[in-house]
């Protein structure tokens, strides 16, 4: 097929924060496939100067930039002209939310990214996740930084792949020190603002739980088509539409489900706000349409219950007046509520970035708090999916930038020595050679007593003790050593099978493993991610550079596509994982009160009185918290003294969320129930409460839902409510307690 028949292939090189490494990744990658003999230039980069970026470039074929003048001064673009001309195979262009000078082909760079592809150009480019235009409220929220550049989600969406540039906070912070992002004069000010820790650790679990859910739309959309939930979001005339829209794209990405706005507003209030929200919408991807009568909530909640929305999603009622439209259409679509589901959207979602009045902690709070730990040494550990994604290269790249940094390092267990790359590492780095058992020789390391040391593979374990890298890791550790080590997904409890079928594959430099326990990633300072694309991975397979090649067609068949996608995926989370735990750590010792929703905490709200609805809710709650990589618990307000009939419903409970897994909370009434729930779910940071429609009964004028109250009184948290129809008929006797 030539050239122009085809739309290029899209690879996107994410990251959290400027200075990760994406641009040198890209460059880097780019060499290799020119050494292979790709037909490739560098349309576009931005070096900023750094040496291993500028190093990264040399060798390359670079399209000269394109010098133009904006407002009396000369200003470099990309050529995208003289791209097309030269009709590369592949093209580099970095910095894609970039936005260019008026009169340029395109106002946005992703825009000369399109017109690549629709000429059949492979690309590859580099973006931060601050610039995902449906991130932007969370990445806002976060930070406290008003983003001015986005990138719509179809465009990362159509990339064959995203690679992403993972690296610690810490590990940033310190690049930063080191004068290797900013300029000098510029660090302390970045330290301070966008490159806290707790800013970073945010956007990287960000960045990695997007890498996640991109892998998951793609799989979804190869798959074959089948029935769709389908999201409607009523969008108010006001500022807060836009950080709603983004939620319920967010939500109908996840749901892989079709996304429509329903522009609510009067005539001549709010037409600016309403119009932002169609062009936003429009960029999203969703399809959008105005409400034709909003003078009454009949209306409205005519317009809602026409559409075939299966996820109605609203704003929560801005201060709480019980007669605003807002709260009469809450309390109408609750009476009517049946086979849907309702989500009143509580979190900020102002047009600004929310920033609370609460001074913000000392950037360096959380490394000093390492520094106090006494005499321990600290973990950093490289994990990777699979064998071969490269985990004993980056430890050792890491101990060769300590080195220089004047720490006295030393390598005690690696693998891959008979790979040239490994080797020219190992040249410059002082060795304690392991026992030929495999262990780490752990008299000699202690006796050379060094600050740094590298241990490689720590489910290798002792051939005549039996015991484990990772034990003698501890033991460093606590003679107050400092310890880089590599991990293997596959040697994690829970991936046996995978470990199984991949075990030919890989470097039987010590002979026996076994897992490792999670409590070693648990205790690890710092977790990075050694990400490589499975086809990249099996690539390195098909060329023998893992495997001699009489074993190449055996090694594809065990590195199969899905089996690395699964693998891969499983990285991330951990990762994540161990990210939101230093975050949580971060927010509770600076006494952050404001709460940052990047990981979901979902809570499922009961009544003992409705325990036969608890099924169909923790039901709701699992596929909802396996949908959002969120934690789950099932809460419940009981009276200050339980009767019979409550406490054979709390031993009820408790039996079904511990075959669930789930923790049950029993709240005793503080208040009002409503109160109560809303309390704990702010001091416990939950961002979505499940509760069930209220049932369908008459009350006095005085009397409203519980599922109401909670709505006006929540303030961060999210209230999802299921429909009557998609829980089971009351069957316990006896009156009927509140809803």
């Amino acid at each position: 097929m030539t050239q122009g028949s085809r739309r290029g292939a899209l690879t996107v090189f994410l990251g959290s924060a400027p200075g990760v490494g994406k641009t040198y990744s890209m460059l880097e990658e780019g060499r290799h496939e020119l050494a292979m003999g790709t037909d490739l230039v560098v349309a576009w980069v931005q070096t900023y100067g750094r040496p291993l970026t500028d190093q990264a470039l040399e060798g390359l074929e670079l399209v000269p930039p394109l010098i133009t003048q904006y407002r009396g001064i000369q200003v470099e673009e990309m050529d995208l002209q003289a791209t097309l001309e030269r009709r590369p195979r592949l093209a580099l262009v970095d910095e894609l939310a970039h936005t260019n000078v008026p009169g340029m082909s395109h106002a946005k760079r992703w825009q000369d990214v399109e017109a690549l592809l629709d000429a059949g150009i492979d690309v590859w480019t580099t973006v931060n996740i601050q610039h995902i235009e449906s991130l932007r409220d969370v990445v806002e929220q976060v930070t406290g930084v008003s983003v001015r550049e986005t990138v719509p989600d179809a465009v990362l969406q159509g990339a064959e792949e995203l690679r992403l540039a993972d690296i610690t906070p810490e590990a940033l912070r310190k690049r930063m020190r080191h004068g290797n992002i900013y300029p000098q004069d510029r660090i302390e000010v970045a330290l301070n603002s966008f490159f806290r820790e707790g800013n970073l650790a945010a956007l990287r679990e960000l960045a990695l739980l997007y890498t996640v859910q991109h892998r998951r739309a793609r799989t979804v959309a190869r798959a074959p088509a089948r029935a769709l939930d389908r999201v409607l979001i009523v969008a108010p005339a006001d500022p807060t539409a836009l950080g709603l829209i983004r939620r319920g794209v967010r939500m109908g990405r996840r749901l892989s489900a079709p996304v429509e706005v329903l522009g609510v507003g009067e005539r001549d209030h709010g037409v600016e706000d309403l119009a932002a929200a169609a062009n936003l919408a429009d960029d999203l991807g969703a399809a959008y349409r105005a409400c034709s009568d909003t003078h009454s909530v009949a209306a409205i909640a005519a317009e809602i219950e026409r559409s075939a929305a299966t996820h109605i999603m609203v704003s929560a009622p801005a201060g709480s007046r019980p007669g605003s439209r807002q709260q009469a259409l809450l309390a109408h679509l609750l009476e009517g509520l049946a086979d849907r589901h309702l989500h009143v959207i509580g979190r900020r979602l102002g047009g600004a970035p929310s920033v609370s009045g609460e001074p913000r902690p000392d950037p360096d709070a959380l490394l000093r708090q390492g520094a106090k730990r006494g005499t321990a040494g600290a973990l950093r550990l490289y994990i990777g999916y699979a064998p071969g994604v490269g985990k004993t290269t980056r430890m050792l790249e890491e101990a060769s930038r300590r080195q220089r940094r004047g720490a006295d390092v030393a390598v005690a267990a690696v693998g891959g020595q008979g790979r040239a790359a490994v080797q020219v590492l190992l040249a410059g780095l002082r060795q304690v050679p392991s026992l030929p058992t495999g262990a780490v020789d752990l008299e000699a390391v202690l006796r050379s007593n060094p600050s740094v040391v590298c241990v490689d593979d720590l489910s290798v374990r002792d051939l005549e003790t039996h015991e484990p890298r990772y034990l003698q890791v501890q033991r460093l550790l606590q003679s107050g050593i400092n310890v880089v080590g590599t991990i293997g997904v596959i040697d994690l409890p829970g991936f046996e099978l995978a470990r199984t079928h991949l075990e030919s594959i890989r470097d039987h430099h010590h002979g026996l493993t076994e897992p490792v326990p999670r409590r070693i990633l648990e205790q690890a300072d710092e977790i990075e991610l050694v990400d490589l694309p499975p086809a990249e991975l099996r690539e390195r397979v098909r060329s023998g550079w893992l495997v001699p090649p009489g074993e190449v067609a055996e090694a594809l068949r065990a590195y199969s596509d899905d089996r690395l996608g699964d693998l891969r995926e499983a990285a991330l989370r951990l990762v994540a994982h161990h990210t939101e735990q230093r975050l949580q750590r971060y927010i509770a010792t600076n006494a952050i009160r404001t709460l940052w929703a990047v990981q979901e905490r979902i809570a499922v709200a009961l009544r003992p009185e409705r325990v036969e609805l608890a099924t169909q809710l923790l039901d709701a709650g699992l596929t909802m918290a396996r949908r959002e990589d969120a934690e789950l618990s099932l809460v419940t307000v009981t009276e200050p003294r339980l009767d019979g009939r409550e406490s054979r419903a709390i031993e009820e409970l408790s039996r079904l969320a511990a075959r669930s897994g789930v923790a049950l909370v029993p709240l005793q009434r503080d208040g009002t129930v409503a109160a109560t729930l809303v309390g704990w779910s702010e001091s416990h940071q939950v961002t979505t409460l499940i509760m069930p429609a209220p049932r369908a009964r008459r009350r006095m004028p005085w009397e409203r839902p519980v599922a109401l109250e909670v709505i006006r009184l929540a303030k961060d948290t999210d209230v999802h409510i299921v429909g009557r129809t998609l829980l089971p008929a009351t069957v316990s006797a006896g009156a009927p307690g509140p809803s």
